[in-house]
């Protein structure tokens, strides 16, 4: 209380300088409260609008839903694990205020309130570990940290900010943990990172330990200070369990892309000048790919940071310890191991060196250090930094070519070095005030630190463009409705919704409906593999799993049982589900999420590779495993004529269409004749296809009904984003004998290339045939907290096949009994089941928890225990000494 009395102006000019810095940034960007552009860029509106509105579902629900498992993505997913990695910020629980509709405002708040955070975290940490300080020094040094490129760059992945909130408050318990013996900050603040963000927080646990040891150089080696180090830290490591362990358990079952290899010594597009490119003011490349280290923390900081090897209170040999941190940070920037040793040895999908903020940290730490023997600095001392700078700058632009550095940034970065270099030798000259100094340099720190802010931001618009609010509330006023509805139809009985455009693949999440799409970090590769042969898109890593491009065959075996339908031809069984809504269809032939298999589930035989025929197969090995019969439901058939006005070649089974010079088309086109028979669906494969333009990478599917050669009745033209798609394009389903018309453009493209098409005809008498008897086997299900309750009444014993992707964490009872659950299809889960009416119910627990609890008490204990013994025991050695 006495340090906030004494400072409660400073904690509040560090708490809203930044915020208002980037309340300001984002208004010259067009973004504020209520703004028609959005702070939803990138991930932020592909993920984490979809996870604050998932957590808001979830605080409103009343305890129907739980926090360790949802069905909202992916076929179902791991909560717990997934929090671990998306959900661990301090204001998730303010999302309860806000709706799907008012999210991006909720953002918002949320991003500039953490900036704000930072910047009073930052401060109370610093003046706390340089106590001899001006306040407003300390503030200059915590806005450039809160706003330091790292951060602005990428502000629109909002779960890392809360990571810079804990980190000054690390570095602070750590200090105190050296200098006082005082552990409980530093145990505290560290077990918080481990739990909220547990990538982070091992890149922190290795910097940790080179700072300690670099640290410790200060004065004589103590083993005291080691134990201290060591047994609070695993303590705080230990106790963090109730988090890790079933997050690591999990990516050790479920997700199969864990590690990278290495794939050269070197990383990608690294210069000799790199550091040099990116202290700029203003310096932006890229967050994509490519991108060299986000290190900008402000010009005075790194000039500061370089002093620190000047000043004569520092022993040399912690100066080679200094060195040492940050010549390892900068190998690492360059050799591809260390660059993947920091990030887990998982290499980053964009969002590259995400360990940089240790060199930004290093230099504020370095800087202070600076600062705090301000006395010892010389004039040379400046004026040879200041040439070294210079020539490292200049070198830069004639030797970098580093386009991106721009002349208004190669200005502001001049003009704030020479302020600097100027009011340096003032001050050390004492040529004005100490304290006109001070507030000189807070000044012209917090405008360089605004003004850079301001670049980083406008780089992320170019490259990612925040998101227009009227195409957001577009989206949300066309499908919160839908989902709401949904939800009424269903009530508490399982049931799985997809759209067939969908807004994201979150969408599921974000307006609280189980879906079978998902794009996240965290996922079941084992059940992903799984929808992959079966035809489903999914990408080499199963960052992503997208519904659309299937067959009706899939839709009811996964419990498709509401289809949010734009602009795609009907499908067979699939009708109006709402007079009101005229987008949302209901699917007759979906099954439930299990289905009852007489004598037991036997895993289908798959092929592995990726062809159309073999996705065919292997959906129809699948529903012949569960209903156990031969049953054929497709067959290929051939077309009856190819036009084009385009120039068609090929080598082997690729196609290439090549509009002609003379050509005034904008497209290229092939249509082809095919005759659809009686009750049949219809599918047309076109793999691997290859646009010129890769700004416009969509196909435009036209089909039309030619089977009065008087007259052609256009039935649907709809386009197809085919990246993101499945193997299967839906023609639509006809009850009679249908001469058509498919045509395939490819607008704003002068060439593609795919390979040989294939269409495919699906019998829909035999389909619906086959699909009553798997809903006759179906048990009644409901959902329930963390889990779903069947209802089955069967003459034989058997399995029940769920497509739930499976995982270690499910138990099951049936009439209260225990029984186990099993592996099926390589990444779905069965129960064996006893014949007669029973209630099964299954219950998701996240494998490792109760251990994780079990640690986490255990850790604290003994971390009181360890704290309070050797406080005693320092006490009683103090009374002795003194006797």
């Amino acid at each position: 209380m006495k340090f906030i009395k004494k400072n409660k102006w400073a904690l509040l000019a560090s708490f809203f300088i930044p915020l208002i810095l980037m309340v300001i940034v984002l208004a010259m960007t067009g973004i504020y409260w209520g703004s028609s552009r959005s702070i939803l860029a990138g991930d932020a509106y592909h993920q984490y609008v979809a996870i604050h509105s998932l957590y808001r579902n979830i605080l409103h629900s009343g305890g129907s839903q739980g926090f360790l498992y949802t069905f909202t993505s992916g076929l179902g997913l791991n909560l717990y694990a997934f929090s671990a990695y998306y959900m661990g910020s301090f204001l998730m629980p303010f999302t309860f205020f806000f709706d799907v509709k008012s999210m991006p405002d909720a953002l918002y708040l949320f991003t500039i309130i953490k900036f704000g955070l930072i910047g009073l975290s930052s401060f109370v940490s610093f003046k706390n570990m340089y106590q001899k300080l001006s306040n407003l020094t300390v503030l200059s040094i915590s806005t450039a940290f809160a706003l330091m490129s790292f951060l602005t760059s990428q502000l629109e992945i909002t779960m890392w900010l809360d990571v810079f909130i804990l980190l000054p408050l690390i570095i602070w318990g750590l200090h105190r943990l050296m200098d006082e013996r005082k552990r409980w900050l530093y145990f505290v603040s560290l077990l918080i990172l481990f739990i909220q963000n547990y990538y982070f927080g091992f890149m922190v646990a290795i910097f940790l330990v080179l700072y300690f040891l670099a640290r410790m150089t200060y004065e004589k080696w103590s083993w005291t200070k080691v134990l201290d180090f060591v047994a609070s830290s695993a303590l705080a490591g230990f106790a963090s369990l109730i988090m890790l362990l079933p997050m690591y358990l999990d990516l050790k079952s479920n997700n199969s892309d864990a590690l990278s290899t290495l794939s050269g010594i070197f990383t990608e597009n690294s210069h000799l000048f790199d550091l040099f490119a990116k202290n700029f003011v203003g310096t932006y490349d890229t967050t994509q790919f490519n991108a060299i280290p986000m290190i900008y923390v402000g010009l005075m900081p790194l000039g500061l940071a370089i002093i620190f090897f000047f000043t004569k209170s520092i022993r040399l040999r912690s100066k080679f310890a200094f060195l040492g941190i940050i010549g390892f940070l900068i190998a690492s920037f360059y050799l591809q191991a260390l660059d993947l040793l920091w990030q887990g040895m998982h290499s980053p999908n964009m969002f590259l060196h995400r360990y940089a903020f240790l060199f930004s940290l290093l230099i504020v730490i370095m800087a202070l250090e600076t600062l705090s023997r301000w006395n010892e600095i010389k004039t040379w001392h400046i004026l040879t930094i200041s040439l070294f700078l210079i020539l490292g700058f200049l070198s830069t632009l004639v030797f970098g070519h580093y386009k991106y550095v721009m002349t208004s940034q190669v200005m502001l970065t001049f003009l704030f070095g020479l302020a600097y270099l100027i009011l340096s030798i003032n001050s050390i000259r004492n040529w004005i005030s100490n304290h006109l100094f001070v507030i000189l340099l807070f000044i012209f720190m917090t405008v360089e630190a605004g003004v850079n802010a301001l670049y980083q931001v406008q780089g992320v618009q170019k490259e990612w463009n925040f998101a227009s609010r009227d195409y957001y509330n577009t989206q949300v006023n066309s499908l919160e409705p839908i989902a709401n509805k949904v939800n009424e139809l269903s009530g508490s009985t399982f049931a799985r919704t997809d759209n067939t455009v969908p807004d994201t693949a979150n969408d599921g999440m974000k307006y609280n409906f189980n879906a079978l799409s998902q794009f996240s970090s965290v996922r079941n590769s084992n059940a992903s593999s799984v929808m992959r042969q079966l035809g489903f898109h999914t990408d080499s890593t199963y960052l992503n799993l997208r519904y659309p491009g299937n067959t009706i065959l899939m839709d009811s075996i996964f419990a498709i049982k509401y289809n949010i339908s734009q602009a795609q031809p009907p499908k067979f069984g699939f009708s109006p589900a709402s007079n009101s809504l005229s987008t949302l269809t209901q699917n007759s032939n979906a099954i439930g999420l299990g289905v009852f298999v007489p004598g037991g589930f036997k895993d289908a035989k798959f092929t592995d590779k990726a062809k159309a025929s073999n996705f065919i197969n292997n959906q129809t090995a699948l529903v012949n495993a569960l209903t156990q019969s031969k049953t054929t439901f497709f067959t290929p058939f051939y077309t009856t004529s190819e036009e084009t006005s385009d120039k068609i070649t090929g080598v082997g089974s690729s196609v290439t269409l090549t509009r002609p010079k003379t050509s005034t088309a904008t497209d290229v086109s092939v249509t082809y004749g095919i005759t659809a028979d009686a009750n049949s669906q219809l599918y047309l494969s076109v793999p691997n296809i290859t646009y010129l333009n890769s700004n416009a990478e969509n196909t435009l599917i036209t089909i039309s009904d030619v089977s009065n050669p008087k007259m052609t009745r256009s039935l649907n033209s709809y386009y197809i984003g085919t990246n993101d798609t499945g193997s299967f394009f839906n023609l639509g389903s006809f009850t009679k004998e249908t001469k058509l018309k498919v045509t395939l453009s490819f607008p704003e493209n002068s060439q593609v290339t795919f390979d040989t098409t294939s269409f495919w005809r699906l019998d829909t008498q035999t389909y619906q045939k086959e699909m009553a008897l798997l809903k006759s086997r179906s048990p009644k299900t409901e959902t329930i907290k963390n889990g779903v309750r069947m209802t089955y009444n069967e003459k034989e014993k058997g399995d029940i096949f769920l497509t739930i992707p499976y995982d270690k964490g499910w138990s099951a009872k049936i009439d209260g009994k225990k029984v186990p659950v099993s592996k099926a299809q390589d990444g779905f889960t069965k129960v064996a089941v006893p014949a007669g009416k029973h209630q099964l119910e299954l219950k998701f627990f996240p494998n490792g928890l109760k251990e994780g609890i079990i640690c986490f008490i255990l850790g604290i204990l003994l971390f009181i225990g360890y704290n309070y013994f050797t406080n005693k025991h320092r006490k009683a050695g103090g009374q002795q000494n003194e006797s």
